[in-house]
């Protein structure tokens, strides 16, 4: 991991870590006291020289109201060590914006006095159920920014402002959902229209054609299950500029 994030650096970018995700134990969980889940998170942003953390908060962590405050308060503390720190918080989505345990998650961080720069929105998994994919995602994310206004008392600009648009290229989890090179494409202009924190994708690493002939699941971890060139979406989401 060192050298893939030194080669990055080296090409004139920069990484962050994520902590957490859908799958294994989360920190917050697994720790016992704010001080020292903080400690854990410190250890990895000294070993990487990191500048940007997230927190993505799924499955049994989103909603386990015995570890909530606990995350935030540990998370307060790297910030008083280095106010300097981007801090982005990631949360599933439902259909209407934010499920009642994602508000609970940040009513928990302004508890805490925790400061979030970027909500990271999946806006995919929530299962389309009217409309076009474009316009349910752009609903989607309307919702995330009139949820913000209420929690923080901000203005309209400023909550988009903090909002980081996550899509998924290809075939999602949910058969209903699919993001073609015209779907980034639509999105991406709303993005940009609304001066979101970022507009990004999962992932990477799916940003290729399945091999032909080969037996894929719903939505691959290697490939997109759909008909694209390597990078088509990199590509596009490569254009943001908020």
């Amino acid at each position: 991991m060192a050298a893939l994030i030194s080669a990055i650096r080296a090409a004139g970018g920069d990484a962050g870590v994520s902590f957490g995700g859908y799958n294994g134990t989360e920190l917050g969980q697994d720790c016992t006291s704010a001080s020292a889940l903080a400690s854990a998170y410190q250890s990895v942003i000294t070993r990487y020289q990191l500048t940007h953390v997230d927190f993505d908060i799924e499955n049994t962590a989103l909603g386990d109201t015995g570890n909530e405050l606990k995350r935030f308060q540990a998370i307060a503390i790297l910030e008083r060590e280095d106010p300097t720190l981007t801090v982005s918080l990631t949360i599933p989505m439902t259909s209407v914006g934010l499920p009642g345990t994602g508000t609970s998650e940040i009513q928990q961080a302004i508890a805490a006095g925790a400061r979030i720069d970027v909500f990271g929105i999946m806006d995919f998994d929530y299962g389309l159920t009217s409309g076009t994919q474009v316009s349910s995602d752009e609903a989607v994310a309307s919702d995330v920014a009139s949820q913000l206004e209420s929690l923080y008392r901000w203005p309209a600009a400023t909550a988009w402002s903090h909002i980081g648009i996550t899509v998924m290229n290809g075939h999602t989890d949910q058969p209903s959902e699919l993001f073609t090179q015209v779907t980034f494409t639509s999105l991406l202009s709303f993005a940009q229209a609304s001066h979101t924190a970022w507009f990004t994708f999962w992932s990477l690493n799916r940003d290729q054609p399945c091999p032909a002939g080969a037996q894929e699941p719903w939505a691959p971890g290697t490939c997109s299950n759909i008909s694209q060139s390597p990078y088509d979406f990199t590509k596009i989401v490569a254009q943001y500029a908020g």
